[in-house]
């Protein structure tokens, strides 16, 4: 019976496995009851029914192999071990059966039935253990059926029903005898004691419905479980049919009253085939309803799909009948013309279309119906709201089973953004800035822009229709015809040409063009323009290369070092430039260090000053090294550049070789240490005439030779004090100050130089007893002192006390003078401590101006500091001596 494609109800198919196994232990039972009949001599257990055939030990054994081959083949997830050994039970009881019926039908005893000879029959009966012939004929079928479980046939499906179908038959048969008593159909004659036995025929049907429901899934038992209507139907009707005859049959034999053998076996004979007829037609009936119901669920999901196709569609998709008259609208068509479902269905097809278009659907139908080939129709549709829509149409016609025309079904496509945008197109193509040329496959032209015809210097009349080769000028035609191949070919071109305008000028163009579905596609970009600013762009090169080359000639005309870092921190310079460079040659290797030799800072370089911060530096003296190694004194400055914006572009540093410079001061200095030393012998000389003088004047007291000498004391005081300033300075422009640094009671200094000042009287010196003792040079520091207290004097306000104090800060003792008067600017404060500069130069004061030059130099020499604060109508000076 062909296989079911549809699919079973799992829970019958579960439950029809459970039925099979159950059905195989039954009759292994049967088998295991026949066995201890044999074995106890028990008649009753080996027939049920006193005279009726018994079953045999072969038969009883045949019962419990075959169930058990059924049972290992029924258990979930059988592995090849389980197959085997059930396949080794159906052979072995096949071969029993096999040899049985070879013995009955020829005689030939190959003794393979010999499985119970130690059994004894209660009577003369030969070969007791065989099984009868319709036994052993039903066990060789269901040996059979086992061996061909899993075996399928491309034409009969799987085979082994066929044998299990047979047995069931045979068995029904065999069991419609013991029941009615037709001695016929359970033994073969009424002479032999062999036969069908109940316990025989029970294991056998058991054994045959095991085989069918092991695998539910295949077969008639698939249709029986199928969910389907044949399947619901079968399940309802089989047992009906099963048992229905037999229990007519009896009924018509307890009414007639009816006893004659013959009748009975006829009864028989009827119910059998009437039970096997009923259920062969209730199986068939079955399958035919399981196929029909499948094919009408297939048609049922395709309408489904269909219909969600349609529903889900972006198009419109609208049918209508003969007559013009809408019987279908899908979703889409409700949003593009505004229409409900149930408001156009059963409403004319011409609401949807314009007056001036009326006549378009009954030409379609007409041509559809002529059988032509209707190619998509761009036209126009109306919506509910009266407004006009661009749409394409495709029709299909509807024919019913039998061919006839039955409605026409339209998809109706939106063309309203496909138009938007080729209006969009057109304008960008006719207002484009380069000309856009479109041609067909020959290169005549087509369409062209307005900028196209601008180009050419001709009216839109006049091009298209024209070849592109009227308009290229002549030593170019072979170029044009290459380039032609060349685009065929899937190439895009994209150069510089010549175009000839109206006149015969020629006209710079850039071309870019390809050939797309056989047409012309070129776009030419107006050059001239282009051209006329690389001419204007190369005499701009030219100028500011001499521009440049100018600059460079000046800046390498330069005795001073220049060095140009622009953004990106490439670094140029001039030939002066190039002896500060280790290898002479600009290569890496600039090398800057200040005064003293030590190295100087990077980032505190005036250049990277420049850049990185923006800073301008000027006049700072560093030391410079050049291609051979010595030492020049430069004086470095630094500015930022910036372009036209104020955008910083980069820096420049000039470096300015002042060797000459620093030897004419080494000479000053020279001059004025020696100058200083000169002075000491003639002033010694007038030293002692004044001190001749100061005796001669002593006996006359209050005299004018008195006064006189007073005045000369005076004046050769302020010259040794001069004399000892250009001294000391000079000493510490050479570097040559000698300190004898000790141990020094600072407060007790302090106060000893206040006293000794001229008018110690303004002087207050706050100093703490506990102030520690300093390591300096005692009498270098009384200098200091004098020089900054006889400044704060003579510059201050004139009767303000001056302030003295001193307090340690970690390793330093920080003493400072403070007076009131005019405040100083930041300049004058900067530039207090250097040579020869006062502050108020306005105002006379004795003194060269060396003072406070010559105490930042002590101060320095005992490794301190000295500076300057002044704001609030008050100045103060503060240095630093280290701790002892």
């Amino acid at each position: 019976m062909r296989a079911e494609r549809a699919a079973s109800q799992p829970g019958l198919i579960v439950r029809s496995r459970r039925v099979a196994r159950a059905a195989a232990a039954a009759a292994a039972g049967f088998g295991v009851i026949g066995l201890v009949g044999w074995a106890t001599g028990d008649a009753t257990l080996r027939s049920f029914v006193p005279g009726r055939p018994g079953i045999t030990p072969n038969s009883s054994l045949s019962l419990i192999l075959l169930a058990g081959g059924v049972l290992l083949r029924a258990a979930d997830g059988a592995g090849w071990g389980r197959r085997a050994v059930s396949l080794a039970c159906a052979a072995s009881v096949l071969a029993v059966a096999a040899t049985t019926l070879l013995y009955e039908l020829t005689g030939a005893d190959l003794y393979l039935d010999g499985l119970a000879t130690w059994w004894s029959w209660p009577g003369p009966v030969p070969q007791p253990y065989r099984s009868a012939v319709g036994a052993a004929t039903c066990l060789a079928l269901l040996a059979t059926a086992l061996l061909l479980l899993d075996v399928r046939s491309r034409r009969r499906g799987w085979l082994a029903q066929v044998p299990a179908l047979a047995t069931a038959v045979v068995v029904l048969a065999g069991l419609t005898g013991h029941a009615y008593g037709a001695e016929s159909l359970f033994r073969p004659s009424p002479t032999t004691l062999r036969g069908m036995s109940l316990p025989m025929a029970f294991g056998l049907a058991l054994l045959a419905a095991s085989l069918l429901l092991v695998r539910p899934e295949r077969g008639i038992v698939a249709t029986i479980t199928s969910a389907r209507v044949g399947g619901a139907m079968a399940r309802k009707l089989l047992l009906p049919a099963l048992l229905g005859p037999a229990l007519l049959g009896f009924v018509v034999v307890a009414a007639t009253g009816m006893d004659s053998p013959r009748l009975t076996l006829s009864h028989a004979l009827l119910a059998t085939a009437s039970a096997t007829i009923a259920v062969g037609l209730t199986l068939l009936t079955a399958a035919s309803l399981n196929r029909v119901d499948e094919a009408r669920a297939l048609v049922t999901d395709e309408l489904r799909l269909w219909r969600d196709v349609v529903d889900q569609a972006d198009e419109a998709i609208i049918v209508r009948n003969p007559d013009e008259v809408v019987i279908g609208w899908n979703p889409a068509a409700e949003r593009l013309f505004g229409f409900r479902r149930h408001e156009i269905v059963g409403r004319s097809m011409l609401a949807l279309v314009p007056e001036d278009r009326r006549h378009e659907p009954p030409m379609l139908l007409e041509r559809l119906r002529r059988g032509e080939r209707v190619p998509p129709l761009e036209t126009v549709r109306v919506a509910r709201s009266g407004e006009p829509i661009a749409v394409a149409l495709s029709l299909a016609i509807v024919h019913d089973g039998a061919g006839q025309l039955v409605g026409l079904a339209s998809i109706v496509r939106d063309l309203r953004e496909r138009k938007a945008a080729e209006r969009r197109y057109a304008d960008l193509f006719e207002h484009a800035s380069d000309g856009i040329f479109i041609a067909d496959p020959h290169g005549v032209i087509d369409e062209v822009n307005a900028a196209g015809c601008r180009l050419l210097g001709r009216a839109h009349e006049e091009i298209v229709g024209r070849s592109i080769q009227e308009f290229v000028p002549p030593e170019d035609a072979t170029r044009l015809v290459a380039t032609r191949e060349a685009l065929l070919g899937g190439a895009v071109e994209v150069g510089d040409w010549q175009l000839v305008a109206r006149g015969g000028a020629r006209v710079p163009v850039e071309v870019s063009g390809s050939i797309r579905d056989g047409r012309w596609q070129v776009f030419v970009r107006d050059l001239r323009a282009r051209k006329a600013a690389e001419n204007a762009l190369a005499r701009l090169y030219r100028e500011e290369a001499l521009a440049k080359a100018w600059l460079q000639g000046v800046l390498d005309g330069m005795p001073e070092a220049v060095l140009l870092v622009d953004a990106d921190g490439q670094l140029s310079h001039n030939k002066a430039a190039q002896r500060f460079f280790a290898a002479g040659d600009g290569a890496p290797g600039f090398d800057l260090r200040e005064p003293d030799g030590t190295a100087a800072a990077w980032t505190e370089l005036p250049l990277m000053r420049a850049l990185e911060g923006g800073e301008a530096c000027s006049g700072r003296e560093l030391v410079a090294h050049d291609a051979q190694g010595g030492r020049v004194p430069v004086l470095v400055s630094a500015s930022p550049l910036a372009d036209a914006s104020g955008r910083q572009v980069g820096a420049v540093s000039v470096l300015r070789d002042i060797t000459v410079l620093k030897e004419m001061e080494r000479l000053r200095e020279e001059w004025t240490a020696i100058v200083a030393h000169d002075l000491r012998q003639p002033l010694s000389v007038i030293v002692m005439s004044m001190q001749t003088l100061v005796r001669a004047a002593a006996a006359e007291s209050g005299s004018s030779v008195e006064k006189a000498v007073v005045r000369i004391r005076g004046a050769i005081d302020r010259l040794s004090r001069m004399i000892r300033d250009l001294y000391d300075a000079a000493r510490i422009d050479a570097h040559r100050l000698s300190l004898e640094a000790a141990p020094v009671d600072l407060r007790e200094l302090l106060v000893e130089v206040a006293a000794r000042a001229g008018d110690h009287c303004r002087i207050a010196v706050d100093v703490p007893a506990a102030l520690p003792r300093v390591l300096a040079d005692a009498g270098r520091v009384e200098q200091v002192m004098e020089n900054l207290l006889s400044n704060a004097l003579k510059y201050g306000e004139p009767g303000a006390p001056v302030e003295v104090t001193a307090a340690a800060a970690g390793d330093r003792v920080v003493v400072s003078t403070r007076n009131r008067g005019p405040a100083l600017s930041a300049e004058q404060t900067t530039r207090l401590f250097h040579r020869f500069y006062r502050a108020h130069a306005e105002t006379y004061t004795e003194g060269l101006g060396l003072g406070l030059y010559i105490a930042k130099g002590l101060v320095e020499a005992h490794g301190g500091r000295i500076w300057a604060e002044s704001g609030d109508g008050q100045t103060t000076f503060c240095f630093t001596l280290p701790i002892a």
